[in-house]
């Protein structure tokens, strides 16, 4: 883990749609924070024991974070959510990701452990306390900078394309933890540009793969590895396409 919670300290678990989050200090007397991509359900428990059999064996580094494998409670979820949400899930997307993205997470403190089912994980560091703080400069939640624009024109529409300034490297060993933004798409439309469609960098049932989703639509393509600008090319064209025609029958 790129963060060590300390052995010690019990964390502090604070819930709020779309903050929700960790709070510990680390081994080295800092403070840390997990944060959550996509999560559906956390909960928290007394007990200094895991309550789950695990791999780790004496002598070995210490490990404080788990994936449980298959677990019954992300089948439990995921039979909920197809049953009730099925086509109506996530703007558009599909359920089955449950399946293929998410896993049941289990860190361990000293004496309560905290569970949660997520699509990804983000750990953080810092000298001074994190909670009630916004996301440090390289959280991948974070927009892209607008600083590294590349545009390019598709039926009569100009369209940004936003890079993740980050090294090919670094990215796919972030990757491991949650999703990680290849490229922002944002056409210029009525002189705003707002982010539509992102490409991004994921593992998904062990494979690393580059996922074109829109905002709300769902996915439209998936590629193997790390995809470019490129690949994404003809799937942005048609999408600009359908915009602009949508447009012309709005009389703009």
């Amino acid at each position: 883990m790129p963060v060590e919670a300390d052995s010690v300290d019990s964390p502090e678990v604070l819930y709020a749609p779309g903050t929700t989050a960790i709070y510990f200090t680390t081994d080295d007397e800092m403070y840390g924070r997990v944060t959550f991509e996509g999560l559906d359900s956390i909960r928290v428990s007394r007990g200094e024991y895991g309550p789950y059999e695990d791999d780790w064996q004496e002598g070995t580094a210490f490990c404080w974070v788990f994936k449980v494998e298959n677990s019954s409670w992300l089948k439990e979820r995921y039979a909920y959510e197809s049953k009730h949400y099925g086509n109506a899930y996530g703007f558009g997307g599909d359920v089955d990701e449950m399946l293929t993205d998410y896993s049941h997470y289990l860190f361990t403190f000293h004496d309560q452990f905290v569970e949660a089912l997520a699509a990804g994980v983000w750990f953080e560091k810092s000298e001074t306390p994190l909670a009630g703080e916004k996301y440090l400069a390289d959280h991948p939640f974070h927009q892209l900078n607008t600083t590294n624009i590349e545009r390019f024109e598709a039926h009569g529409l100009v369209c940004q394309a936003r890079r993740n300034l980050n090294s090919e490297k670094h990215l796919v060993d972030a990757a491991q933890y949650c999703s990680q933004k290849l490229i922002e798409f944002a056409p210029e439309l009525d002189g705003t540009a707002t982010t539509s469609i992102t490409l991004s960098l994921r593992y998904r049932s062990g494979k690393l793969v580059s996922l074109l989703s829109q905002q709300f639509g769902g996915q439209m393509a998936e590629f193997e590895g790390v995809a470019s600008l490129d690949d994404a090319r003809p799937y942005i064209d048609s999408w600009l396409g359908e915009v602009s025609e949508r447009r012309r029958e709005m009389g703009k």
